[in-house]
């Protein structure tokens, strides 16, 4: 089977339903099955799966664009941000995705060119491009997925491709040790897919969906980081959160404030902590707060006595 050109169709077809959807048509899951030559069945995966972010609702056995997201009305600052962002991203990531993406979203950029430039520092993926296809196709049909890594050939059920840092990598469960692992995609060989399917893990997939960074550590169970944030940097993490868990627990009056937010290992906090030296104070859990400590101690040592020369 050429799932190669499988993929182009998937894709083919996916962009021809958002540039119609966009435009403000209501789209027949009959019709589309017949205009593509697939079942209805999965068109309706179509929607229900792989268009699922989108701003789509059904209506009936048909879907249209939610009021407000029509083609002609994309005008306002912040959608157009965005749309300058995801074409940021996309040219970061390979020419191959990004020639496929800039038709559809010049159309949707209405041809605006905005004073802003975003600069997403993303590893190229180019020359992985039937690698990646490899992998979302298997995802998306929960088939397991065979490769070799690091001179061993391995067995998995692919949950996610995700970007850490910049880096992509893949969120996988190992079959032969049931380990939930991450597979830096650049050093994948010899993928394929297999006709052998999987239930996914919806807790696993809830537990991705909070990692901090490719510290993260999916076999463990999450806990509370309890944090003090200085003023100095409040506003910026009331701006961007930390995390999707994180809660604001208490306000000081000298502008401090307390949150917490989840983390599944030291080091995944660590990573995070560094980030905001030294305006982060961990206050709990106490393994968190000495090794935050001791790293703290370990840099000050180093760095004492090294002036420039």
């Amino acid at each position: 089977m050429n799932r190669s050109h499988d993929y182009d169709k998937i894709l083919t077809r996916l962009t021809t339903i958002l540039q119609r959807l966009y435009s403000g048509e209501t789209l027949s899951v009959t019709e589309l099955a017949e205009e593509f030559n697939v079942s209805t069945k999965t068109i309706q995966r179509d929607f229900n799966e792989r268009l699922v972010r989108f701003p789509i609702e059904k209506s009936g056995r048909c879907w249209r664009m939610q009021e407000g997201h029509r083609l002609e009305k994309i005008q306002d600052i912040d959608n157009l941000l965005t749309l300058q962002i995801l074409e940021s991203l996309a040219g970061s990531v390979g020419s191959r995705f990004a020639e496929r993406s800039k038709s559809l979203l010049g159309r949707l950029k209405n041809d605006t060119d905005l004073p802003v430039e975003s600069r997403l520092l993303i590893e190229d993926i180019t020359s992985d491009g039937t690698l990646f296809r490899e992998i979302e196709e298997a995802i998306v049909s929960t088939r397991c997925l065979r490769f070799d890594y690091h001179g061993k050939r391995r067995s998995v059920h692919p949950y996610r491709i995700v970007n850490f840092e910049g880096y992509w990598y893949l969120l996988a469960r190992e079959k032969e040790s049931g380990l939930v692992k991450k597979f830096y995609i650049k050093e994948i060989r010899n993928a394929e897919p297999t006709e052998e399917t999987f239930l996914p893990d919806r807790a696993l997939k809830e537990k991705i969906a909070g990692a901090l960074n490719a510290w993260f550590d999916p076999n463990l169970e999450p806990f509370d980081l309890h944090l003090l944030v200085k003023a100095p940097i409040v506003k910026y993490l009331e701006r961007r959160p930390l995390s999707p868990s994180q809660q604001i627990v208490a306000r000081h009056e000298n502008g401090d404030i307390e949150i917490f937010l989840k983390a599944t290992s030291v080091r995944e906090s660590l990573a995070l902590l560094k980030t905001w030296i030294p305006d982060l104070i961990v206050l709990s859990p106490d393994n968190v707060k000495n090794a935050y400590e001791n790293l703290l101690k370990t840099t000050l040592e180093r760095q004492t006595g090294h002036d420039a020369v």
